[in-house]
């Protein structure tokens, strides 16, 4: 099947969905290039700068398209270092465009993508100074270049940073209201031939958090292979992908009778001991029936538990061992196998609420560096008392809102200090209003 995001992606700017402030500007700065030679343009590069899914790369390509220039799109995720950045862009900005037609074309937009991904340290690794050479590039270049960024402030980080935010002129991109995200929806259920629940839209744009790449990929993964989409549907979706790899691993904990096979079990699940924790002490109840066994589990659900809370507060990760050790002793704690099992597990009920997920832990270390960097402290200490920062932070919302705008907190991010979507909600609104009026 193909992709509903590139079958469905906007041809011109006109079909690009909200940011339309951002759309201008972003055509203010092409007309540039059409008006006036290189050297008399003083902003050769754009930044496009917002969350993901919020249109950034749509407009880069639809831009192209209603100027009839050819694109050169690049990775940054791909190719970071700075050979690899000065064979493929340096050489690009010199060159004359050639369409695919064999004509001489105005213009060649050279496109980043995830150009916050770019380094400047060395080591090990080889020359990684891939800011260094997009700022070269961008000094000589003969052809516009729009670097598009999830992170400006990890973008400007560092020397050849800040010599880069100078370089470029920096355009906007907020998330996307949520009408507007089921506006889209509801035009690619229509030209699919889809009927759906309104109530299904909703739950999948309510979830997507302004974030259209991700609602249009949640909206094909529950639409296949059906012609009506139900709540019912679209609840099950944001568990699937938890549950394929987690589901046989537990139930096979709770089934054995043998401690060491437990414990092998345990090492081949691709997950932390805190997450199958959840999943082993959610479903333990529905497999343990006779009351002291259930007791004797949540011993040992307990003792583990008691181990992880160590490990996070004194970052010595040597206990998960121990942690692990524990979860496997469940599987003893029954005193003989239970010939009658459950028809099916439950994703943990915790999880549905707090919506912890690998996405939740990247977006931890994520703002605990951001945060400890602004206040000279260390992720650790930030991790520690992230509770009180988030009392602070919505108790005193011009500082939440402050904080939210200084180090580009994404969606994800404010969710992790807050765990509260109504929050999150209303210090992203107040932030947007803010930036309307600078």
């Amino acid at each position: 099947m193909e992709n509903w995001v590139e079958k469905y992606r906007p041809k011109t700017l006109k079909e690009v969905v909200g940011n339309k402030k951002a759309i201008e500007q972003l055509v203010q700065w092409a007309l540039e290039w059409e008006r006036k030679k290189a050297s008399e343009i003083k902003k050769k590069a754009a930044v496009l700068d917002g969350r993901p899914g919020v249109g950034k790369t749509s407009a880069a390509l639809a831009l192209a398209s209603d100027f009839g220039w050819d694109v050169i799109e690049l990775n940054a995720s791909d190719v970071r270092n700075e050979q690899q950045i000065k064979r493929i862009v340096t050489s690009g900005v010199r060159l004359q465009a050639i369409g695919s037609d064999g004509k001489l074309r105005k213009r060649k937009l050279i496109v980043l993508d995830e150009a916050d991904n770019l380094y400047e340290a060395k080591g090990k690794m080889g020359d990684r100074g891939g800011k260094k050479a997009i700022v070269e590039a961008i000094k000589i270049t003969q052809q516009p270049i729009i670097l598009i960024a999830n992170d400006s402030y990890q973008l400007f980080s560092g020397y050849y940073g800040s010599i880069l935010k100078g370089l470029c002129e920096i355009i906007k991109f907020n998330r996307l209201r949520q009408n507007e995200v089921i506006a889209v929806l509801k035009r690619i259920c229509a030209a699919e031939g889809i009927k759906y629940d309104y109530q299904a839209l909703k739950i999948i744009a309510v979830r997507a958090m302004g974030d259209l790449r991700a609602a249009i990929n949640d909206l094909q993964s529950v639409a296949e292979g059906k012609k009506f989409i139900s709540v019912e549907d679209v609840n099950a979706l944001g568990y699937r992908d938890e549950w394929k790899n987690i589901y046989e691993g537990v139930l096979r904990i709770l089934h054995t009778e043998s401690f060491l096979a437990a414990k092998d079990i345990l090492r081949k699940i691709d997950e932390d001991p805190d997450y199958i924790l959840l999943w082993i002490e959610e479903n333990v109840p529905l497999e343990y029936t006779k009351p002291e066994d259930l007791a004797r589990a949540y011993e040992y659900i307990s003792r583990a538990d008691v181990f992880l809370g160590r490990v996070f507060r004194r970052q010595y990760y040597g206990l998960w061992r121990n942690a692990m050790d524990m979860i496997a002793a469940v599987s003893v704690a029954k005193e003989k196998k239970y010939e009658v099992h459950p028809k099916k597990y439950s994703f943990p009920s915790w999880l549905k609420i707090m919506n912890i997920s690998k996405e939740m832990r990247e977006s931890r270390k994520k703002v605990t560096l951001k945060l400890g960097r602004y206040l000279h402290t260390s992720s650790n200490n930030i991790a520690e008392d992230i509770v009180y920062y988030g009392e602070i932070m919505k108790r005193m919302e011009k500082i939440g809102v402050f904080l939210t705008k200084k180090l580009h907190l994404s969606d994800k991010e404010l969710m992790f200090i807050f765990r509260d979507a109504g929050v999150v909600e209303r210090i992203l609104n107040k932030t947007e209003d803010l930036e309307k009026f600078e």
